[in-house]
């Protein structure tokens, strides 16, 4: 049986490549590009969209977790892929299996990892996290010297790469990201003339890097030998300062114009007209403001990822207009008024977030008015909205 749901959101793989290429023709060509494809691909899709990164010739995938990397290896990815959360030693088979790489900041996970590998008759790729300031995952600076001698014991583990993450690039403040770069770059130069240096020169896949989207957009000297795009692949930025600094870099034609790649549509199931003062939705937060308010009904709610902090507090396309949502969002649908548009009939398409011609609703207007960011508000559009692609 094809169910075809009315509310779905349509992706352009046409504009996730095109987000690809205006990253990669920006930092040109000696610095290679890791494309961030965790939590599926923030809601657009990890197979389809791994794969349309694999034909712009991306170096790596990063995903969150392994199972993201086995789903992507089962698609027939046979590129490195990444796992940027590290592993638990009941995954350790898994990641042998698949070919995985991931990031590494312990010891313990170290010689685990390096004993599976040897029993294998293999070697595991690892990259050496560092914790210069996000507080979250990574070995302490001055514990890297010590991890290191723990991991060059380990014969049946490669390290391809060392990394850490930049928490505030997208920050007005400059000076904590400036102060990560610092330390990382230190740390590298330290590697490079103490007991390690022979391993390091003797490795030249070993990759240094730093930059996410935020990163390698404001911070060229972030940027080392690989970066690691997310959001912006999907036609988003972290903020409104990193969203300025694009904006100046195509002013400078050194850039082209990033494009949103998921459209979230949905149809008009019912409209009524309703007389001046009745309320409408769950706890009559909404009333009727005139006579004869036009109210329609659309199937999508909080369940598909429409988060009830936008009630009575967004808008969305019918016939390229804005209207208005109005009442409580519910699980399944919300309301939206179109008294002010004629012409309006059962089935007519509502855009949630995207284009519809000339009119736009931005996923960062969505965010702003949610309290929250884009990437919450991409990766919230649930399971249960069917996926379309076109290209």
């Amino acid at each position: 049986m094809t169910v075809n749901r009315a509310t779905f959101a349509e992706i352009d793989l046409d504009s996730f490549r095109h987000n690809l290429h205006s990253i990669k023709s920006l930092i040109g060509p000696d610095v290679g590009t890791m494309a961030i494809i965790k939590a599926d691909a923030y809601g657009h899709g990890a197979i389809q969209c791994a794969h349309a990164a694999i034909k712009e010739q991306v170096d790596y995938i990063g995903v969150g977790i392994i199972q993201e990397g086995i789903e992507l290896r089962e698609s027939g990815i046979t590129s490195p892929i990444l796992i940027l959360g590290g592993i638990y030693p009941n995954e350790i088979e898994d990641l042998i299996k698949y070919n995985l790489s991931t990031s590494l900041s312990n010891s313990v996970i170290a010689s685990a990892i390096s004993k599976k590998a040897e029993q294998a008759n293999t070697s595991v790729g690892v990259h050496i996290k560092i914790d210069t300031g996000m507080g979250r995952l990574g070995v302490q600076p001055d514990a890297l010297t010590k991890l290191m001698e723990n991991v060059i014991t380990c014969k049946n583990l490669k390290i391809d790469g060392f990394f850490t993450h930049l928490s505030s690039a997208d920050e007005e403040n400059l000076e904590t990201t400036h102060q990560q770069i610092s330390i990382f770059s230190n740390l590298l130069k330290k590697l490079r003339t103490t007991n390690f240096s022979k391993m390091i020169s003797m490795n030249d896949h070993i990759l240094f890097h730093s930059a996410n989207t935020a990163g390698l957009l404001r911070f060229p000297e972030s940027r080392f030998d690989l970066v690691r795009p997310g959001i912006s692949l999907f036609g988003s930025f972290p903020s409104p300062t990193v969203a300025s600094v694009f904006d100046s870099l195509i002013n400078e034609n050194k850039a082209t114009k990033l494009r949103p790649v998921m459209n979230w549509k949905t149809k008009i199931i019912q409209i009524q007209t309703l007389r001046k003062g009745v309320p409408v939705s769950y706890g009559g937060r909404y009333v009727t403001k005139n006579d004869r308010t036009c109210i329609a009904t659309i199937p999508v709610g909080y369940a598909d990822g429409l988060s009830r902090r936008l009630s009575n507090n967004m808008e969305l396309l019918v016939k390229e207009k804005r209207v208005k949502q109005v009442g409580t969002i519910c699980m399944d649908m919300c309301l939206i008024d179109i008294t002010n548009l004629p012409d309006v009939r059962m089935g007519e398409e509502v855009v949630i977030f995207g284009s519809q011609g000339k009119g736009q609703i931005k996923v960062e207007e969505l965010a702003t008015k949610a309290d929250t960011i884009p990437y919450e508000i991409l990766c919230g559009v649930g399971k249960r909205v069917p996926r379309i692609y076109i290209s």
